[in-house]
């Protein structure tokens, strides 16, 4: 921005919601939320964003919101979803592949939806380029609503045969997290990147690493 400009109000949000993200203070997403009516329309801008750990970040911050939104009863919630399903769409003009990552991310913090959304999501674990990521939500899920995860067992168990190690890792950690079996995985070194909503962190590692953790 050229000195002398005062941001606009738009560029003033987006700049409090990096500056939570790079700090990932999700308390402090939680009180932002609650105070800024556009807070949901931010950070789904900051899902595109190009570096990648932000936009991950900006999943996590979603559940955030939507725990906000939710205090005045589930509506906003259920439109903050129907919203993300919009921008996965192709019609909407910009690709949400992130966008399972996020309905998993607020259905863990709103628990009580899974019951009606939670197969939703779980209708993109065979649809690219939702695959990996329709996974990872279904992991963020499974300590809250381990039924949704039990519900895809089947599809979740024959990801094992899949070539692609992301597609495996997170199917295992949705299975594991939920406390399902998992079959012996020691020798597959498939590498993939993982986003930790826990640490709020990107790692490099393997197929076979996450499926020996404890949860």
């Amino acid at each position: 921005m050229r000195p002398g400009i005062r941001p606009s109000a738009r560029e003033r949000r987006r700049e409090t919601a990096r500056g939570l993200l790079e700090r990932f203070d999700l308390e402090g997403v939680g009180g932002w939320a609650a105070a800024e009516p556009q807070a949901a329309h931010t950070l789904q801008r900051l899902l595109f964003d190009a570096d990648e750990l932000v936009a991950w970040r900006a999943v996590e911050a979603m559940g955030h919101v939507a725990a906000a939104l939710g205090r005045g009863g589930p509506e906003p919630v259920r439109e903050l979803v129907r919203r993300t399903l919009w921008l996965m769409n192709d019609e909407s003009g910009g690709l949400l592949w992130q966008g399972p990552q996020v309905v998993g991310a607020v259905l863990a913090h709103l628990p009580a939806l899974c019951g009606e959304l939670g197969s939703v999501l779980a209708s993109f674990l065979e649809e690219e380029p939702f695959r990996a990521g329709t996974r990872w939500g279904l992991w963020r899920l499974s300590k809250v609503a381990p039924e949704v995860v039990r519900a895809s067992a089947r599809e979740l168990d024959a990801s094992f045969g899949d070539p692609d190690p992301s597609v495996r890792g997170h199917a295992a950690l949705a299975l594991r997290g939920a406390g399902l079996p998992v079959p012996d995985l020691a020798a597959d070194r498939g590498a993939f990147r993982l986003f930790d909503f826990r640490a709020g962190e990107l790692e490099e590692t393997t197929v076979a690493e996450v499926a020996a953790r404890t949860f």
